[in-house]
């Protein structure tokens, strides 16, 4: 099994794909953090983009509220996990917590079918 990638890595490609939807270009998305010139705001994006450096927590805020994104999408540690907190955050707080319940309840019953199926094997 191959090695997981670095947080840094993942953490730059979604924030790559996330400006890239927004039409924004580097130095726009650097200016959300006050990087107001071209000369160091593109290049702190890109270092962000490459994997090179991960922003401080204040940073990382002000860039997933640039991006209309929770922070959450960043670190997520899958694809999988990373698209779900994106359609989570995207409904209500009641449809968040129903669905919530729904994962719970699956959840609960693929670990009694996996415990059974251990416990049949024996």
């Amino acid at each position: 099994m191959p090695a997981p990638l670095p947080p840094a890595y993942t953490f730059g490609r979604r924030l790559r794909e996330a400006r890239l939807a927004r039409g924004m270009n580097q130095a726009a998305l650097g200016a959300v953090l006050g990087l107001e010139e071209q000369n160091s705001a593109a290049p702190r994006i890109s270092r962000y983009e490459r994997g090179d450096r991960m922003p401080d927590n204040e940073s990382m805020a002000k860039l997933a509220e640039a991006l209309e994104l929770p922070v959450a999408y960043f670190h997520a540690a899958s694809d999988i996990m990373a698209e779900a907190i994106l359609v989570i955050s995207q409904l209500p707080p009641a449809k968040q917590e129903e669905l919530l319940r729904h994962m719970r309840e699956f959840a609960g019953a693929s670990e009694k079918a996996s415990f059974a199926v251990s416990k049949a094997k024996k």
